[in-house]
């Protein structure tokens, strides 16, 4: 593993997905001593109280994270990142919200619907000074292939993120950990909406549902034509007139997948293409109950919709791929996202929101 001069850092994962042990093996690769802690960690390969994780990509070799055997245990570590599907939030961070001590820095990685927010005024209720923190995206995609290795690709060059309390001692926190590509954005709303997930994948899943509902093995960029990118652009408008509205001037979606995949911008099929070109593209789901639905519709895209509806912004297509992922999956994911209630913005109270994001980053306690 490479040295680095930040001193090693004992961090807590929470979550053993692809993101989550990628995470964590990004981490020991920077000197850290990352553990892990899953409610169900079901696809890692255990040797007694170690997770063997086989990496390829730019992560290439074997790594063991050690594994934390009760969720108490998260109590002790100083730095928590939670790399968690939004639609896991309420069951899992409602399990471990009980468990945050005063002075915890928990980091939610592409965090989603203002969530560091929800964790520092809930753990603020019982009295206890969370510093909670938000990366619009994630620090790498990854994935596990079908003989269990987990592919990495290398990471992001930008990060964009934000935090409750000391911001300037978050950030320096995160370029620790993972180096210097975190830009401060100031306002927890900036890296919600600087998160491009929700609008990828609805652009990507939709023209590709019958894929998913056969089971088909399909490459997700691979099959990124102009049709997919007409939508992403399309999406991508609304969500840039939204950050606009709220004072806010986000990258595109071309500059992320360029800063992402180190590609040069241009047509997003064509960055797609490239991506396809080089191996760094996933499948596509190839099933209708995956993440890139149940996590971005209720948690991405619906969390956008009330925050835009708020800020006096139209997003008719983006309300049409809600409509239509209703409609296909027949639930009510706008009524699955319990922050849009519980932030008080299905009132439409977007001034009272941004005034408790400035409050929870300029105060030196939380409210009470």
């Amino acid at each position: 593993m490479a040295s680095h001069s930040h001193p090693a850092l004992d961090v807590a994962v929470v979550g053993a997905g692809p993101i989550g042990c990628a995470t964590a093996a990004y981490l020991l690769r920077h000197g850290h001593r990352p553990f892990l802690w899953s409610p169900t960690a079901s696809q890692l390969e255990r040797r007694g109280g170690m997770a063997r994780i086989a990496c390829t990509g730019a992560l290439d070799g074997d790594v063991e994270i050690e594994l934390l055997a009760a969720p108490e245990r998260l109590a002790g570590f100083d730095t928590v990142i939670v790399c968690l599907p939004g639609n896991a939030y309420a069951d899992v961070l409602g399990r471990l919200a009980p468990l945050w001590r005063d002075g915890q820095t928990v980091i939610v990685s592409g965090a989603l619907s203002l969530a560091p927010l929800w964790l520092r005024e809930r753990a603020a209720r019982r009295g206890c000074e969370l510093h909670a923190a938000g990366w619009a995206t994630t620090p790498t995609t990854a994935h596990f292939l079908p003989d269990g290795r987990l592919h990495a690709n290398p990471l992001r060059h930008r990060i964009d993120m934000a935090s409750t309390g000391d911001g300037g001692r978050i950030l320096a926190l995160c370029a620790a950990l993972l180096g210097e590509r975190f830009v401060d954005a100031g306002d927890l709303l900036a890296p919600t909406l600087a998160n491009i997930n929700p609008i990828a994948h609805a652009a990507e899943v939709i023209p590709n549902l019958t894929r998913m509902d056969r089971g088909e093995d399909w490459p997700l960029f691979g099959c990124f034509t102009p049709v997919v990118g007409r939508l992403a652009e399309g999406l991508d408008r609304e969500r840039l007139a939204t950050a606009a509205a709220l004072g806010f001037a986000l990258p595109t979606l071309a500059e992320h997948y360029s800063r992402s995949y180190h590609i040069e911008a241009g047509p997003l099929h064509e960055m797609a293409a490239a991506i396809q070109a080089r191996g760094m593209g996933p499948s596509g789901p190839a099933r209708l109950d995956h993440r890139y639905v149940l996590e971005d519709a209720p948690f991405g895209l619906v969390f956008q919709e009330a925050l835009a509806r708020a800020a006096g912004v139209d997003t008719p297509l983006l309300s049409a791929c809600i409509d239509i992922l209703e409609s296909v999956y027949a639930r009510n994911f706008r009524a699955e996202n319990f922050l849009v209630d519980e932030l008080g913005l299905a009132s439409g109270g977007v001034a009272a929101l941004r005034s408790r994001c400035a409050a929870s980053r300029s105060a030196d306690t939380p409210p009470r």
